[in-house]
């Protein structure tokens, strides 16, 4: 399966998650929506016309879009194999003695702990990514406010794929302080992602003057 990089090509990337080879397809396409959404409001925020053209309303755009970059470039790292492999080599471990079993359960939860950390990852992403998108509906120019728009309601499509795959996850794990930590973050989270998207729809429905 190929990684989500620049050199993959949007036909590839659609190809590879329709196939039921691809092992990551949920959290891919998760992160890729989440990144359109970032595209969507970091454009926004570089134009050079904003909602009142006031010197610190560009200030504020500045400063959301270096956010909103830096959650792009996290949202393509959080792309990888390396935890659907680890998955698949601690399965075909041996089990023949007990401590063959107990050392072959140690490293499939390992490994599943790993896989459920990327899911949270972009969860934690797309809330950040979704406060900065308020920040770019109250400063964005109004003739974009449909970009902005697409770009929220993206992340939190993206924030409840995410989600989802995760809360999938929890179930196979065994670890109840970790699972139980996991649990409050998400219902944080939640929280937060919820808020911040009701508050940029908010401004959103505001009738243009």
């Amino acid at each position: 399966m190929k990684t989500l990089a620049s050199e993959t090509s949007i036909r590839d990337f659609l190809t590879a998650v329709a196939s039921a080879e691809e092992a990551h397809g949920a959290v891919s396409s998760a992160a890729v929506a989440a990144g359109i959404g970032i595209s969507l409001l970091a454009m926004v925020a570089g134009l050079p016309k904003t909602r009142s053209d006031s010197a610190d309303e560009r200030m504020e755009l500045l400063t959301a879009a270096a956010g909103l970059n830096d959650v792009q470039e996290q949202l393509i790292e959080t792309i990888e194999t390396e935890t659907a492999v680890k998955i698949f080599a601690a399965r075909k471990l041996p089990q023949a003695s007990e401590t063959e079993r107990t050392t072959r359960r140690d490293a499939i939860q390992l490994a599943l702990r790993a896989a459920a950390d990327v899911p949270l990852e972009v969860m934690r992403l797309c809330a950040r990514g979704l406060e900065l998108g308020h920040a770019v509906a109250v400063h964005g120019a109004r003739a974009a406010a449909a970009d902005v728009q697409l770009g929220v309601a993206l992340l939190h499509a993206a924030f409840s794929g995410a989600q989802a795959n995760l809360e999938g996850k929890l179930s196979s794990l065994i670890d109840t302080r970790y699972i139980t930590s996991v649990v409050d973050e998400i219902a944080r989270l939640s929280e937060k992602a919820t808020a911040a998207t009701r508050a940029a729809e908010s401004i959103l429905r505001v009738p243009q003057a």
